[in-house]
């Protein structure tokens, strides 16, 4: 619940309501939510499945954050070819959050998710009590409307896909992670534009 899928499903609704200048502000917001995601979320499953720090922290998400830093910090260019390559790749990811959105839906079954109650309780917070706070806390901090706005749609996105695959890297719950982000991503559907018409 603590993690949103803000990149696969994020990206598209803010491109969509404010346009590109929105995703650049959701990838710069991106880059903390992995940070947070390959330290904290992989420790706490990582510390159920007994594995140690060091190995918890040395993971493909925080190597390639790192990597994406210092070539973002530094003067380097890299060449045509391969900066071209990753522009390409970079064009790709919203084509392919849909796919993936798609694929969660398609092997959702709602009769099953409805017999659940925690997954009923996890869903209603992340998808309308996280936006909520969020709203008030900005409330307090003075930021532009419009990256006040990205936060808020942010948090209101559904639990995090790649949740489900530390769980089962970890030997975690994969089946209620499963059900939640396909229960999350589903009522989706429903509160994120009740809660962009709320916004406009």
């Amino acid at each position: 619940v603590l993690f949103g899928n803000v990149a696969y499903m994020g990206y598209p609704v803010v491109e969509l309501i404010i346009g590109k200048e929105g995703v650049f502000y959701s990838a710069v917001f991106n880059i903390w939510f992995n940070v947070l995601t390959w330290t904290v979320g992989v420790r706490i499953m990582s510390r159920k499945a007994g594995s140690s720090t060091r190995k918890a922290f040395l993971n493909p998400g925080i190597i390639s954050v790192c990597i994406g830093l210092v070539l973002f910090f530094s003067p380097l260019k890299l060449p045509v070819f391969l900066d071209e390559a990753l522009a390409l790749l970079g064009e790709s990811t919203i084509p392919l959050a849909m796919v993936v959105a798609g694929i969660i839906l398609g092997n959702a079954r709602l009769s099953t998710i409805l017999k659940s109650r925690t997954v009923i309780f996890y869903s209603i917070v992340k998808l309308c009590i996280a936006p909520v706070i969020v709203f008030f806390l900005l409330s307090a901090v003075e930021m532009p409307a419009m990256v006040e706005k990205i936060l808020i749609i942010m948090s209101a996105m559904p639990a995090a896909a790649n949740t489900s695959i530390f769980a089962r890297i970890f030997d975690s719950d994969y089946e209620l992670s499963s059900k939640l982000i396909a229960s999350s991503t589903l009522f989706s559907l429903i509160t994120i534009p009740l809660i962009i018409s709320f916004l406009d």
